[in-house]
């Protein structure tokens, strides 16, 4: 376990900056051209640039924009398939499960709101505090605990890879703390690796994202209506284009800004599905149109991930109405990602398959890539094929150490629950890495025995600390826990390779199409009724063989 205490004062000693400042922003309401967007990327430069900031007058140095560079081409490299940003789900133990699962896909943090980091940031910084970065104070005489921080930034002990943290918030003050507080934790994150060289008992801390994400997109009414975030700041474009400068400028330029948003929201009218259907779409995209070029006058967001439907904030809609009540309307992100393309727009909203990805990016080449949420959160091992089939530059392919199957996903998963538990209350913390590969086996024979044997696993500790707390001691780690729960499950399952499993899920898929085809149908005409029965006996072969395999694993 690393040192706490030598930690904490590093920690401070880098975090010595006053909280009181007073934002400088420029605020642009005109349209601009695609050429001044281009031309206007601030942080490219190779010499230092100087910006406003809370504290005054800020340098981005040349370090910091090389920096960036370098985020930057990461960002672009591994944008065809992100993981979208879920509250409750896509938490640091659930991205470290999809890192296992494919080296290239682009995580998403779940929505960190940006007045608790700058809460959390103002309760721990000593009263002393200097504005400066490094005040040379004795590391020694600085020292509070910053576990709290590390609750909303950490990302476990393992590098992410292409990353990125999303921020809520319509505050730019909150959002400069927020984001210097992120880029501060990076440079800690170094530091303490540089540290840890040398004393095994110093395990490294890692918070190094790839890019920060500003949340213009989430209708739940609890961040849109009395947060006023959210999909709200869609109707403020040029608010948008200000908070997203202060994060920039928190991160003193070293750190890509992109925002999340959707196509529009109910503003101006009330909705109703014939009303919105009765809308004018050239209204609509030029209303996105003008929000995308707001944001992005000032050529520090270049990085747009589009969900394809509107935001109903007018009604007491909850986001599972969002995504169900108003209609995907992909040829409005289709159209302005052909319209911007010096800009990277991906699409969001309603794609929950690998094949579904690789089919909206062969129909329309100008898209960056796709965002997917539900169906990561579903079936991470669905996903498992994505770095073969989306990219074709083979960088990282030949040299991948990802697990060839799902036992050795939970082997390596194993060491993460294990180090995560070693440094975290178990009664707290168990449930959440439990949790994150509950769905690993989604579709296959007893995968339910499974999650109910997690579940078990999950309340173990706050049922022995009830009874006795030394009872915790004579428990085996979490890791051989979770690789015992797949006793429930065969050796076919739980060793099938990720090629396999692709062709069994696109076998599926097929099998789904052609039942929804013989409903369309009806199967009139005598090939159809001829097709139909040979359907038939092949489900219930099908299915005849699922049931003698499940009925095989029950009696062992």
């Amino acid at each position: 376990m690393y040192n706490i205490a030598y930690f904490c004062s590093l920690f401070a000693t880098i975090m010595g900056i006053s909280s009181a400042f007073s934002c400088t922003l420029i605020r642009c309401r005109r349209p601009v051209s695609t050429a001044y967007i281009s031309n206007k990327k601030l942080c490219m430069s190779s010499t230092s640039t100087t910006t406003s900031s809370s504290s005054g007058t800020n340098t981005i140095s040349s370090d910091n924009s090389e920096l960036y560079q370098e985020r930057s081409d990461i960002l672009r490299a591994n944008s065809k398939l992100s993981l979208a940003p879920m509250m409750e789900y896509t938490d640091r133990h659930f991205r470290h499960l999809v890192r296992l699962v494919s080296d290239r896909t682009l995580l998403y943090t779940e929505m960190v709101a940006a007045n608790a980091i700058a809460h959390e940031r103002e309760a721990a910084l000593p009263p002393s505090s200097s504005s400066s970065l490094l005040d040379g104070a004795s590391v020694e005489e600085l020292s509070f605990d910053p576990s709290y921080l590390l609750r909303f930034l950490g990302q476990g002990h393992n590098a992410e890879g292409a990353s990125v943290l999303q921020l809520g918030g319509s505050d730019p003050d909150q959002l400069f703390l927020a984001s210097k507080t992120v880029y501060e934790f990076n440079q800690l994150a170094q530091m303490h690796q540089q540290q840890s060289s040398s004393n095994n008992n110093n395990a490294p801390i890692f918070c190094d994202y790839t890019a920060l994400n500003l949340n213009c997109g989430c209708p739940s009414p609890k961040v849109a209506g009395k947060g006023c975030f959210g999909a709200a700041l869609m109707q403020d474009a040029t608010l948008v284009q200000q908070l997203t400068s202060s994060m920039y400028h928190g991160s003193q330029g070293s750190i890509p800004i992109t925002v999340k948003c959707r196509i529009g929201t109910d503003e101006g009218y009330q909705f109703t599905r014939d009303q919105y259907n009765a809308r004018s779409d050239e209204e609509e995209y030029q209303s996105l149109k003008q929000f995308i070029e707001t944001v992005a006058s000032e050529g520090i967001v270049t990085d747009f991930q589009v969900h394809a439907r509107i935001a109903v904030l007018g009604k007491n809609y909850s986001p599972a109405d969002n995504r169900k009540v108003p209609p995907l309307r992909y040829y409005q992100v289709r159209r302005l990602a052909e319209e911007f393309p010096e800009l990277n727009i991906s699409l969001n909203g309603g794609v929950e398959t690998l094949s579904g990805v690789k089919r909206e990016l062969d129909e329309c080449s100008e898209l960056d890539g796709i965002m997917v949420g539900r169906g990561w959160m579903s079936n991470p091992w669905a996903f498992a094929m994505s770095d073969e089939l989306l990219y074709t530059d083979g960088q990282q392919l030949a040299d991948s150490t990802r697990p060839k199957n799902r036992m050795e996903v939970l082997q390596a998963y194993g060491q993460h629950a294990d180090y995560e538990e070693e440094r975290w209350d178990p009664v707290k913390i168990r449930r959440f890495i439990t949790k994150a590969a509950s769905q690993l086996f989604a579709g296959e024979p007893n995968a339910k025995r499974y999650r109910i044997a997690l579940d078990e696993i999950a309340g173990l500790p706050k049922k022995l600390m009830k009874e006795d707390p030394k009872l915790m001691d004579s428990q085996p780690p979490l890791s051989e826990l979770i690789l015992d729960a797949t006793k429930h499950l065969s050796e076919e399952v739980l060793y099938r390779t990720p090629k396999e499993s692709y062709e069994k899920i696109l076998y599926d898929e097929e099998q789904a199409e052609k039942r929804l085809l013989f409903v369309a149908t009806g199967g009139n005409d005598a090939k159809q009724a001829e097709e139909k029965q040979s359907f038939i006996q092949e489900w219930q072969q099908t299915r005849k063989e699922d049931e003698m395999k499940e009925s095989e694993l029950n009696s062992m």
